[in-house]
């Protein structure tokens, strides 16, 4: 018995040292790429709260970077709250436990690799009907001729009201407060549902605002948007982001086009409007790296060369897809 503690007493050493490695390891610092077109990928709140705690962050980012990749979209504010503490939203502590900044070391750690943070405000003006906001400020809802607040399975803020107006632009001075970042990301959850009425003016003003509202807080910073096509971003959804882009109010276009074949991409690429929106921001291609039957990493790589051929970088939603099916040795180098 006092033996077999003695061994137990060793490996408890050799374990407490190799976590000790394990958790102080960095992996080393690159410097920026420079790419002619963008190379970047999405990476949802989940997976950047995951590699945070398992302190595995500074070595999938080193990784992208040795990839060729030059930019990240982390997910900070979603359907499980945000990835930062925030005066105007709930956090999940089981995401954000106190003391604890994911977003932080997300931006600092992807600074270390030479690539470029931006902050997806991912879910926009949508909300779940179960959120704390949606309870709260039911006043805040758009409701359609019927009276309906659920649309798609979730209710809609108001872009028109000042309130909300506070609202978002609070959140996105939480965001900013890490001084280093690239810029924001809004996507086409920017939006709403055409079967509130016609809100485009509105949306469009709400905009105008941030717009105005990062800048003087940082004229550095870019204001990204990941859209549908134009068209149907406009009918179905009131995003009229093209004219967006006309006035100055948005900064990068990456167009989300989630389809099966590289002929699917380029038909859907036609008359998008990002041959237009070209002219005046940078524009990439948002390609779907999903979890579907269809997806393979040949797939993927012949729609990537698609978008290329067309002279536009890309961005790949998301890395978890990607990756965690194909471990890091799997990963895209395109």
């Amino acid at each position: 018995m006092v033996k077999f503690s003695k061994y137990l007493k060793r490996f408890g050493i050799v374990a407490g040292v190799a976590f000790l490695l394990l958790v102080t390891h960095r992996a080393a610092p690159r410097k920026a790429v420079e790419n002619e077109q963008m190379k970047g990928v999405w990476l949802t709140n989940i997976g950047t709260i995951l590699l945070h705690h398992t302190t595995s962050l500074d070595e999938v980012l080193n990784h992208l970077s040795r990839s060729g990749y030059d930019r990240v979209y982390f997910s900070v504010y979603g359907f499980r709250g945000t990835l930062y503490p925030t005066s105007q939203r709930p956090t999940n502590w089981l995401f954000v436990p106190p003391l604890s900044n994911p977003w932080r070391a997300a931006v600092k750690e992807s600074l270390r690799q030479g690539l470029k943070p931006f902050a997806w405000f991912e879910y926009g003006l949508m909300l779940s009907p179960k959120d704390p906001i949606a309870k709260k400020h039911p006043d805040w809802l758009l409701k359609t001729p019927a009276g309906k607040t659920v649309v798609e399975t979730n209710v809609w803020l108001d872009p028109a009201n000042p309130q909300v107006q506070a609202y978002l632009l609070g959140n996105m001075e939480d965001i900013l407060k890490e001084k280093d970042l690239a810029g924001i990301q809004l996507d086409d959850h920017w939006a709403v549902p055409r079967v509130f009425g016609n809100k485009s003016q509105a949306l469009t003003n709400l905009t105008r605002k941030l717009h105005d509202h990062v800048k003087a807080i940082n004229p550095k910073l870019v204001v990204s948007l990941s859209p549908n096509p134009h068209s149907f971003a406009v009918n179905k959804y009131n995003q009229n982001w093209l004219a967006w882009v006309r006035q100055g109010i948005v900064d990068e276009v990456v167009l989300q086009i989630y389809r099966k074949t590289p002929n699917q991409v380029a038909a859907s690429l036609s008359g998008s409007g990002l041959a237009t929106a070209s002219r005046y921001v940078p524009v990439g291609v948002g390609l779907y790296a999903g979890w579907n039957p269809d997806f393979s990493l040949k797939g993927l790589q012949a729609q990537v060369r698609t978008v290329e051929q067309q002279g536009y970088g890309y961005s790949l939603f998301c890395w978890e897809f990607v990756v965690m099916r194909h471990l890091f040795n799997h990963i895209p180098r395109f």
